[in-house]
């Protein structure tokens, strides 16, 4: 299977995993971050979210698909969602171990503070998942 046509597979999630995690836990365990889940607007948090699926969309488009959205809509979706509900998860579990993720107490600081986190991480899971 050439690069350029690459089927979403299991084993994706598992580089997804590792890459998420080699940005997830630096940038999650600052201050800076657990500081800004408490500030960010639920705008501003709605407009990463859409930003890094946009860019994760683009990249997997361009790197894994050959520029071929029409072809592969279904397997660049799975793809996306997979890596950025991973990450998600990721970012949650670093969070909590540092009992920075409030999710039972305060759920909108908890998700803020898990997509700030997924942010990075989720283009650093992507990334991790093209090095074939």
């Amino acid at each position: 299977m050439s690069k350029n046509h690459k089927h979403f597979r299991l084993h994706d999630v598992s580089e997804f995993v590792v890459g998420s995690v080699l940005l997830a836990f630096p940038v999650a365990i600052t201050e800076e971050v657990w500081n800004l889940g408490k500030e960010l607007s639920t705008f501003s948090t709605l407009a990463i979210v859409s930003l890094s699926l946009f860019f994760l969309a683009w990249f997997a488009t361009h790197t894994f698909y050959n520029s071929d959205l029409h072809s592969h809509r279904v397997e660049i979706f799975l793809r996306v969602i997979s890596v950025y509900c991973v990450t998600l998860i990721v970012a949650a579990l670093i969070l909590g171990l540092f009992s920075q993720f409030p999710l039972l107490t305060e759920p909108a600081v908890a998700m803020k503070r898990m997509v700030i986190v997924a942010l990075p991480a989720s283009f650093c899971a992507t990334v991790v998942d093209s090095l074939r």
